[in-house]
């Protein structure tokens, strides 16, 4: 059980290494498009949608704050890419959606992204990536009842 125990560490300490390695090699694409990976994360919250979504919405959804959806509405290298719309219903809230521009640079992402994943995925053998997927899936599974932290 405990060399079970060491091996679970060895793989989340390699878990929060590719986090960290995936967020560098991120920024390096996103640098051509002036973007950070918040503000990227943000767009693609926003893409995601198929109406218009409020800021708190928005951030209730992605657990985020309402803050912090703001903060990266100001950042944006340009405005314009998102649309901001009044709610008919109440005056108070503003609606949120990618605008024209917005939607043609999410397409130029995805296709940086996906030219990325492409390279990556030959690398990785099949096999072994639909195994490694399965089990990061049992083990959130895991996590989300509660198990494995105090009850067994």
């Amino acid at each position: 059980m405990k060399r079970r125990a060491e091996s679970l560490e060895q793989l989340i300490w390699q878990l929060r290494r590719l986090f960290r390695d995936l967020a560098v090699a991120a920024e390096r694409q996103l640098a051509s498009f002036g973007l950070q990976t918040g503000d990227r994360a943000f767009l693609e919250f926003l893409a995601r949608e198929t109406n218009p979504i409020s800021l708190s919405d928005l951030a209730k959804k992605y657990s985020v704050s309402r803050q912090h959806i703001h903060q990266t509405l100001r950042r944006l290298p340009h405005p314009e890419w998102v649309e901001e719309i009044p709610d008919p219903t109440d005056r108070r809230v503003v609606l949120l959606s990618l605008s024209r521009k917005g939607r043609s640079l999410w397409k130029r992402i995805e296709e940086v992204d996906q030219a990325f994943l492409q390279q990556l995925a030959q690398r990785a053998p099949e096999p072994r990536v639909v195994a490694a997927t399965a089990l990061l899936k049992q083990l959130r599974a895991e996590l989300s009842r509660g198990k494995g932290l105090t009850d067994e």
